[in-house]
């Protein structure tokens, strides 16, 4: 069984090498991932790594950047840069794929060594300005 720390390191890790399948496998049978600016929450690993596929083929060159990481019991904070370029659609107006550097924080909430829950936290507003 991974330690927290393991665990964490395990899933920026998948995270940055863009896969998919590897980091939904970190997460419980019935695990949930909230991203809170959407109000979107997807449940169970199908659902996790359907959306993390899609969010990789929007954002091709993503990586997260740890900042810092807070620990309380069986939860774990972790303020991080994510930055990428939004992979655009071709238009006259807008032909070149958009810059992102965009601060977070993940909150995990992990049980018998899997993620139960993770909720991501960003400003949808900052993120929609550097795309426009």
């Amino acid at each position: 069984m991974l330690s927290h720390d393991q665990l964490i390191d395990q899933f920026y890790d998948c995270y940055n090498r863009h896969d998919a399948a590897a980091a939904t496998a970190l997460y419980s049978d019935d695990g949930r991932h909230v991203e809170v600016a959407m109000g979107k929450t997807r449940m169970g690993r199908d659902a996790l790594q359907a959306g993390l596929q899609g969010f990789f083929q929007m954002m091709p060159d993503v990586a997260w950047r740890e900042r810092e990481r807070i620990r309380s019991g069986d939860s774990i904070a972790v303020i991080y840069t994510m930055a990428g370029h939004v992979a655009s659609r071709p238009t006259a107006e807008n032909a070149a794929a958009k810059p992102v550097d965009l601060p977070g924080l993940h909150l995990f909430k992990i049980s018998d060594g899997q993620l139960v829950e993770t909720q991501d936290l960003w400003d949808k507003a900052d993120f929609l300005a550097q795309i426009a």
